[in-house]
């Protein structure tokens, strides 16, 4: 299911669903013939293929509808994941502002540094489906000086373990966001998913009609259905990757919020 990911989605949506359509299709119109002449009995014929198709027809809805959820899921998290992080990272930028300044300096542009790292290296990274390494050597580093910092005072201390409390959850919630390039359905369910449509298309091309244009139409407009619900679902399947990505906006707006609050245009 990668194939499509490097076309726009106005090219591989209609390519994908097409080829769907047109491949129940032929099935359709190759099995008709076959059925015809093997079938004696057509009220008992109808009976049997109408009881398999209920029975198959709940199962394979079943596994679209959790697949489908799942997936949906994964990239919710994934994209609540690198907004979290670019809010971590505001957080921990505002919270420089209390540490002396020969302290903050170093930091804050160690943090400017990271933002520009994420979203000119780590990104175009996650688009091919690697995982990204370039801003982890800036993340060793700002966790230094901050750990280089000996406070003085209550106050001083109450703001170094917020700001200690804030760079861990940073920490954890970029491994969530790196973890996720890497997150896909394992494959076992996509050959499930893939045997069903299959199943499913030869289901429907078994069954009797006399007008063949009304039975191609039937298989057409639920292999439409079929197709677009495996087309968004592989499509979210890959968060970083697919037509509908997640992209570094949410980075690129905290490196316009901290320029206004250092004075920048």
């Amino acid at each position: 299911m990668l194939w499509f990911t490097g076309l726009p989605l106005a090219v591989s949506l209609p390519l994908f669903v097409g080829g769907f359509v047109l491949a129940s299709c032929l099935i359709v119109v190759g099995l008709r013939p076959v059925v015809r002449r093997i079938v004696d009995d057509t009220e008992q014929w109808d009976r049997v293929l109408g009881h398999v198709i209920g029975t198959f027809g709940v199962f394979f809805g079943i596994l679209l509808a959790l697949v489908a959820v799942s997936v949906y899921e994964n990239y919710a998290d994934t994209r609540e994941a690198a907004l979290h992080e670019a809010g971590q990272i505001t957080a921990l930028y505002r919270g420089t502002t209390g540490l002396p300044e020969e302290v903050a300096e170093p930091v804050q542009e160690t943090i400017k540094e990271y933002l520009r790292v994420v979203i000119e290296e780590d990104w175009p990274d996650q688009r091919r489906g690697d995982l990204p390494d370039g801003s982890l050597l800036l993340v060793n580093q700002l966790e230094e000086e901050i750990h280089d910092y000996e406070p003085e005072g209550l106050q001083q201390l109450a703001e170094f373990q917020q700001l200690l409390a804030t760079f861990d959850d940073f920490v954890e919630t970029r491994r969530v966001r790196i973890d996720a390039t890497t997150l896909e359905l394992p494959l076992l369910f996509w050959v499930a998913i893939w045997v069903g449509a299959a199943v499913n298309a030869v289901l429907i091309g078994l069954i009797i009609v006399k007008s063949r244009r009304l039975h191609l139409v039937m298989a057409g407009m639920l292999a439409l259905f079929i197709g677009l619900v495996m087309f968004a679902t592989a499509d979210m399947d890959l968060p970083y990757q697919g037509s509908i990505f997640i992209g570094p906006g949410a980075f690129e707006r905290v490196t316009d919020q901290i320029d206004l609050m250092d004075g920048g245009p």
